[in-house]
């Protein structure tokens, strides 16, 4: 299996439960997006999962600067769009989504940010499991330094994982590759507010 494939297919197992055997569409070398040497093996492997229906896995490792690869999006894109969830409770911190490596994620009520950059990955993952994932960067940040700021962002994510926070998730979809599955999720096109997060370097490119 690919490098970090193992995971994946664990985090998948978890939410899906079993699922068919994977399908590999690509195997070969290409330019990692770190240290620009053509030394990233990469492999692409096409999966069957409920809900999404089709979605590509990539994973690799740079023989050279140790940079390992993990990417997952939906095999079968839309057009471009921005997803909304107000979470309310427990019931939308378990709404399963699939985030691609370029989309702009927000709890804009807080000000928290997951900014897309040329060496970005995607995830699948829960409501919830967003939070965790801001509460790890968090940790990082105020680790040997803590302050009000730290305790109280700290304080208000362990509360929201505990469902005991209404907030809202947003989801700039530049590629038309991620999807939220649940009910109190609202799609449109791509508004003045997403645009104005989308970087320079991702608007040169899409």
């Amino acid at each position: 299996m690919g490098e970090g494939l193992e995971g994946i297919e664990k985090e998948l197992r978890k939410s899906f439960g079993e699922i068919k055997e994977p399908i590999l569409l690509y195997e070969g070398t290409v330019t990692c997006p770190v240290c620009g040497a053509r030394a990233l093996k990469l492999r692409e492997y096409l999966y069957e999962v409920p809900f999404f229906g089709r979605i590509l896995i990539s994973t690799g490792k740079c023989a050279k600067c140790g940079y390992t690869y993990r990417d997952v999006r939906l095999a079968e894109t839309t057009k471009p769009k921005k997803i909304v969830v107000r979470v309310r409770g427990e019931k939308e911190l378990r709404y399963l989504l699939v985030k691609s490596a370029y989309a702009y994620l927000a709890i804009p009520e807080k000000g928290y940010e997951m900014i897309p950059g040329p060496a970005s990955t995607g995830f699948i993952s829960t409501v919830e499991g967003v939070l965790h994932r801001f509460l790890e960067a968090l940790n990082v940040a105020c680790k040997g330094r803590e302050d009000k700021g730290c305790e109280e962002n700290r304080k208000w994510l362990e509360e929201a994982i505990d469902g005991k926070k209404s907030f809202t998730l947003i989801i700039c979809d530049y590629e038309g590759a991620s999807r939220v599955i649940g009910e109190n999720v609202e799609e449109t096109d791509l508004d003045e507010y997403c645009l104005s997060k989308k970087p320079e370097w991702l608007a040169a490119r899409l």
